[in-house]
């Protein structure tokens, strides 16, 4: 009896950690995966293809591209051998960020298997093709100086160029107007290693405006006092509050970004969108 109650143990126990129909030792889940690949930057690792907001409303999935562009997508688990936990038909999936044209793939299942379409999806659930995404706002953000010595006490002076990529692109953007001129402001500081607000740069009686990004391109100056900072020693990056107007992204995925992402405020930290520059150091 003893003996038995012994190899059923050591069955359960290789049941548990072992696929007893043969195969691999590991049942792995099933997962959609790919890379995205974004107009007018460079091939990994010279170019940055990170933080692509990655949604499906219907699979109830979301995620971000990782730095060299990959994404993936952990699918449910099945319910039975013989058929899955998702629905059968086509899903859709969103790749969204804040300054390029949203893509979109569609991909089909069938009895809880991912279909094989020869020009979108093999049967292990990978995009047969990179996911482009075609630019329609370039922003690069320079800081002077961009190390900061313990004994400076100048304006720090922020240029942030604006590069359209089309003729009748509007932004929203932080600015007063008066008799003198435009004056515009709305800077967010954050803390590169903390991924935290430390710092805003505004102005109280500027309100957010829309405005006409001319082409070939616009530039934008802001000077602020660094004295009034009190930052300790450490890397921050400064971006630029600013919102692509836009009438083609679904309700849904801005609500699964989270509340509040327009905001002038940390909460705007959580909408996707690609900029350059902007990174300095306090010594």
């Amino acid at each position: 009896m003893q003996k038995i109650t012994s190899l059923f143990i050591a069955f359960i126990f290789f049941s548990c950690t072992e696929n007893p129909f043969g195969g691999d030792k590991k049942i792995t889940d099933k997962t959609i995966s790919g890379y995205v690949k974004l107009d007018q930057v460079e091939y990994y690792p010279k170019g940055f293809h990170g933080g692509v907001f990655v949604w499906s409303k219907d699979l109830g999935l979301q995620t971000k591209t990782d730095i060299d562009g990959s994404f993936e997508f952990v699918l449910p688990a099945s319910n039975e051998p013989s058929s899955g936990a998702i629905i059968d038909g086509d899903y859709d999936i969103h790749f969204f960020l804040g300054n390029y044209k949203i893509s979109k793939v569609t991909i089909t299942f069938a009895g809880g298997q991912v279909v094989n379409d020869e020009k979108v999806i093999n049967l292990e659930g990978e995009l047969r093709r990179d996911v482009s995404m075609t630019r329609e706002l370039g922003v690069h953000t320079t800081v002077t100086p961009e190390i900061i010595p313990s004994n400076f006490d100048s304006p720090i002076n922020v240029m942030v160029t604006i590069t359209p990529d089309r003729t009748d692109l509007y932004c929203e953007m932080k600015k007063i107007e008066n008799r003198s001129g435009v004056t515009f402001t709305g800077l967010l500081i954050k803390n590169i290693v903390t991924d935290e607000l430390t710092y805003t740069v505004d102005n109280d009686s500027a309100s957010i405006m829309r405005e006409y990004i001319d082409r070939p391109m616009q530039k934008v100056e802001i000077d602020f006092d660094y004295m009034g900072l009190n930052l300790p020693k450490g890397t921050y990056e400064i971006i630029p509050y600013m919102v692509l107007e836009r009438n083609d992204i679904p309700s849904h995925l801005l609500q699964a970004l989270g509340p509040d992402i327009y905001n002038f405020s940390e909460a705007y930290f959580n909408y996707p969108f690609y900029r350059t520059g902007g990174k300095f150091v306090i010594e």
